[in-house]
């Protein structure tokens, strides 16, 4: 109450110096009424156009009370712009067709706070298979899942409803398909779901699923923006991504949360956050990923490839993503790698032009000569500095954070039940997405339960490039001050794959597992000084090297990972609390503390708040 009180006086002195800097448009005065179940859509852009056109620092306002959608409320060109409802209790978005709530585009400054957003139809039911043919599932629907009938399901996965979590451990299957054309989801009797296969499935009479949707709309889906900030939002699905920028120089995030509402099984079909290409900064501060049918969060570049070389200074470049990945912007620096090792830069450039080459390419000209090879990879240089602090996500399929950038910072932040690693950084030539990171702090964090499910790799946190490289590419690497409790199935602590220069001390490790702790792969210098590693059933390597075949034990150097840099004696440096994380109180630390102790401290009620 004391702090919902506080954000009502900081908001209204806002409001108060938005009159001497601008003006108030009220949604209401152009025809949107709330809790009236009209489509608002119409109205709301009026209002937002209005406000634009009247000039810089002006607010569109929302009450309280349910707004209702149809399609999306573009916002174009707007400067020093705010969007703001009542509160993220008090003012909800419904959308009520497949579709993007918010499409910022060209704007500067723009603000989006104190709202909710939520979808009817959901993007997505759940329930238990009755029935199992290779050509269709039956699945008994729960509520508050719906029935939804002529629907196209592109992915399913098996669920588990006591831990309100994707599927963890041995039985973890899940498929995606492009639905059949000619057979949509049916009613076969009373809220019994028939969902088409195109092929057979592992899926059994009794599994719990989640089954998704086939649309592509992200709630907040912005491009093309500067210094976009978003602060006190809550999603509570959406029918593809939570917040989707690309090409944002500058991003602000405070208080954003994607969390499942009313016993929902499910948050957004994929992501809570997805940035790419994005520049200058990115801040994350007291927000939350709950649920989500993919990443937590997921920054990145792009990388297009060199397909004609017309002079040393001009290249016809094409892309593997979608078109607009080419609009990189004249002024930007890219940078250059070569076939042979796509994830290692050999030189840079600075774009002076760009010219359509066709559908998928274009021409690029540099300030100045490259003597780049067909085949090379290039990709944006100038990636943005990420910094994240008090981020929570838990229970969701894939990882926590999936990151391809540089500079990168996260702190005082938790992980609890990610299907994936927690933290992976993965430069992809299968998504031909950039960059290797360096410069990464991961400092004071807790991590419980995570890496169990079917985004399981070798580490809860993993530098796993695809393909693996001989050389390193991952440098200057800080674990430190964390704790890590492991679930019955979490894989390792750390993989460390082409990395070199990582650096794991004082941290808390508990698990009951016989996996070891780190594996090696054509890395350099991993050294490990003051940990404190609890495990009472099994003794276990430091270390091992990796045996898959680009893995050579000779291409690794300087590994430090003694028995000694794990036998230290302290309580874990910071506990997951309802507050977030926090120092552990000493005081009342005793023998008996285990994992089970604090995994039973967070339920799914309390991680939503």
């Amino acid at each position: 109450m004391k702090f919902a009180s506080k954000w009502f006086i900081l908001m209204t002195m806002s409001i108060q110096c938005s009159y001497m800097l601008g003006a108030i448009f009220s949604v209401v005065t152009y025809g949107a009424y709330p809790n009236d179940n009209i489509d608002d859509t119409d109205a709301v852009k009026l209002a937002i156009n209005k406000a634009i056109e009247a000039g810089q620092n002006n607010i569109v306002l929302f009450q309280s009370g349910t707004y209702n959608f149809k399609s999306v409320i573009g916002i174009y060109n707007a400067n020093k712009l705010t969007v703001m409802g009542q509160g993220m209790q008090q003012t909800l978005l419904l959308g009520n067709a497949p579709a993007a709530m918010f499409q910022p585009l060209n704007c500067r400054e723009l603000t989006i706070t104190a709202l909710a957003i939520d979808f009817d139809p959901l993007p997505f039911t759940a329930g238990y298979v009755v029935s199992v043919n290779p050509t269709y599932l039956d699945v008994q629907i729960v509520s508050p899942h719906k029935a939804d009938i002529d629907r196209q399901v592109s992915a399913i996965l098996r669920y588990n409803p006591t831990m309100m979590r994707p599927a963890f451990g041995p039985d973890t299957y899940e498929i995606y398909q492009d639905p059949p054309l000619d057979r949509n989801t049916s009613l076969v009797s009373n809220n019994i779901l028939r969902i088409p296969l195109k092929n057979p499935t592992k899926f059994v009479i009794g599994d719990p699923i989640v089954a998704r949707y086939s649309h592509n709309r992200h709630a907040i889906d912005a491009q093309d923006v500067t210094d976009l900030n978003i602060h006190y939002v809550t999603i509570y699905t959406s029918w593809l991504m939570g917040l989707v920028a690309m090409r944002a120089k500058g991003l602000n995030i405070n208080n954003y949360h994607v969390i499942p509402r009313s016993g929902r099984w499910m948050s957004t079909p994929v992501d809570c956050m997805h940035f790419s290409d994005c520049r200058n900064y990115i801040n994350i501060t007291d927000s939350k990923c709950v649920a989500q049918g993919d990443d937590g969060l997921n920054v990145h570049a792009f990388y297009l490839q060199v397909t004609q070389i017309i002079s040393s200074a001009s290249l016809i470049l094409r892309e593997y993503n979608w078109p607009d990945v080419l609009n990189v912007g004249a002024g930007t620096r890219m940078e250059f790698s070569s076939s042979q090792q796509p994830f290692t830069v050999y030189t840079s450039a600075t774009v002076v032009s760009t010219s359509i080459q066709g559908p998928n390419a274009r021409v690029f000209v540099f300030t100045g000569p490259v003597f780049a090879n067909v085949g090379d990879w290039v990709s944006v240089a100038d990636t943005p500095v990420l910094t994240v602090r008090n981020l929570t996500v838990a229970n969701n399929r894939a990882r926590g954070v999936l990151l391809k950038t540089r500079r990168v910072q996260i702190t005082n932040s938790l992980f609890i039940g990610t299907s994936g690693p927690a933290v992976l950084f993965e430069p992809s030539l299968d998504w031909h997405e950039s960059v290797a990171a360096q410069d990464v702090k991961l400092l004071q964090n807790v991590y419980i339960n995570c890496n169990e499910g079917i985004a399981r790799q070798g580490g809860v946190i993993s530098f796993a490039p695809f393909p693996p490289q001989l050389n390193r590419i991952f440098y200057d690497v800080i674990i430190q001050s964390s704790t890590f409790l492991f679930g019955p199935y979490t894989e390792g602590l750390l993989q460390s794959i082409n990395a070199a220069n990582v650096y794991i001390k004082g941290n808390y490790i508990a698990t009951n597992s016989s996996t070891p702790l780190v594996t090696i792969c054509n890395s350099l210098n991993i050294c490990a000084h003051n940990n404190t590693f609890v495990n009472n059933r099994f003794s276990v390597n430091s270390y091992i090297y990796d045996t898959r075949s680009l893995c050579r034990e000779e291409l690794s150097d300087l590994i430090g990972l003694p028995a000694s840099g794990f036998d230290s004696h302290f309580a874990p440096p910071v506990v997951a609390t309802k507050a977030g994380v926090q120092p552990y109180d000493h005081q009342t630390y005793t023998d008996s503390f285990n994992t089970m102790d604090l995994s039973n401290i967070l339920s799914i009620s309390n991680i939503i708040g």
